[in-house]
């Protein structure tokens, strides 16, 4: 009689979320007839695929439409894997998340930023894109290695004190992947793929040591697109994007290559903790705290952050995403934890109507 009971219970909600699901398909599709894009969508439950599907073209100049086998410059995605590496390192003894950065990275001008403020951009780090940015070498490919340099030699004060405030700092986990690397001995990219991705069989994911795109030797890689005076163009070809080759070789913070299957893969494995036990692994979710209270991310007092997530608390559930932006791309990686309910999306052509699709689909799966 209780099993019953169980099934005349989930039945509606089944038949409900199939509809969910065939509305946000209706959606899609609309809105790809009348105002194109180009983009992989796929949406799981309970580890099922429900729904996937590729729109438009994966480079639209040689007219390759996008499939399922297409990766993507997922850009900030990028950094749950960096902070993933770091708790694998701390799960082994190698490191502590309260130690100073300085432990592990000795260059580093900053005694006071710990691991963990790196992790949660509590550092205070200097803004990169307003005071370290316009001062590089436009004339190479900056990365890693020279804004550290940089700092070093320039010793610019930090923004506040560090762990008291959020600021989002993507020279952190450019610093963390270095971190990886003096502690493993291996590569970043050689970690990434010995510890996470070959374990998992994530075969179309790839940390590489740089983002410009005309570096990245990978068949299945989708373009970036921009849309102007009515058609598609490369992304990286445009003069307002003239950062991808003087910027070209940060790691850490956005270099991951990956495909929506792949991103699939990796939340399973998060949801059954295959990697590391649920007790550490739920760290990366746990929002930043300074004396005892939330930090916030946003104005919005429901956003904070943990280790390469941002996390969204409601009366009703517990999401935990990031996002991804990198010329051309515009990607978002949601997962709904008390649904169980997972939307990944990976765009490669920045278009008018992404932001409110995004936003529409999550309402669907909310409800």
């Amino acid at each position: 009689m209780k099993f019953k009971l169980i099934l005349l219970f989930l039945f509606p909600f089944r038949v409900l979320f199939a509809q969910h699901i065939d509305s946000i398909q209706r959606l899609l599709d609309s809105t790809y007839s009348s105002s194109p894009f180009f983009g992989n969508v796929l949406i799981t439950k309970n580890n099922q695929v429900l729904f996937e599907k590729s729109y438009g073209y994966s480079d639209a100049k040689q007219k390759k439409l996008l499939t399922a086998e297409n990766s993507f410059q997922v850009a900030s995605i990028s950094k749950q894997f960096t902070a993933y590496g770091i708790m694998i390192l701390q799960s082994k003894g190698l490191l502590q998340y309260d130690s100073s950065v300085c432990k592990y990275l000795p260059t580093f001008p900053y005694k006071e930023i710990t691991v963990r403020h790196l992790l949660n951009h509590t550092s205070g780090l200097p803004n990169f894109w307003d005071d370290i940015r316009p001062n590089l070498d436009t004339a190479k490919s900056n990365g890693n290695q020279d804004v550290l340099a940089y700092l070093i030699q320039n010793k610019l004060p930090l923004q506040f004190a560090a762990g008291t405030k959020f600021q989002y700092a993507d020279i952190g986990y450019d610093f963390l992947a270095n971190i990886i690397e003096n502690i493993s001995g291996l590569s970043y990219q050689e970690f990434m793929h010995q510890h996470i991705f070959e374990p998992l069989n994530m075969k179309s994911t790839f940390a590489y040591m740089v983002t410009d795109i005309r570096r990245i030797h990978n068949k299945n890689l989708a373009v970036g697109h921009v849309y102007e005076n009515g058609k598609f163009a490369y992304a990286h070809l445009q003069t307002k994007y003239n950062f991808v080759y003087y910027l070209g070789d940060f790691y850490g913070d956005g270099s991951v290559v990956t495909s929506a299957r792949d991103l699939a893969i990796w939340d399973k494995a998060l949801h059954d903790c295959t990697l590391l036990p649920c007790a550490l692994q739920n760290e990366s979710i746990t929002e930043a705290s300074f004396n005892g209270q939330t930090i916030y991310a946003h104005t919005n007092p429901n956003i904070s952050y943990g280790f390469g997530w941002f996390i969204k608390n409601t009366p009703t559930e517990k999401l935990v995403y990031h996002s991804g932006g990198h010329p051309g791309n515009t990607h978002g990686f949601y997962r709904l934890l008390d649904k169980d309910i997972t939307f990944i999306f990976l765009f490669n052509a920045e278009t008018a109507n992404l932001k409110s699709l995004r936003s529409r689909i999550l309402q669907f799966l909310n409800n």
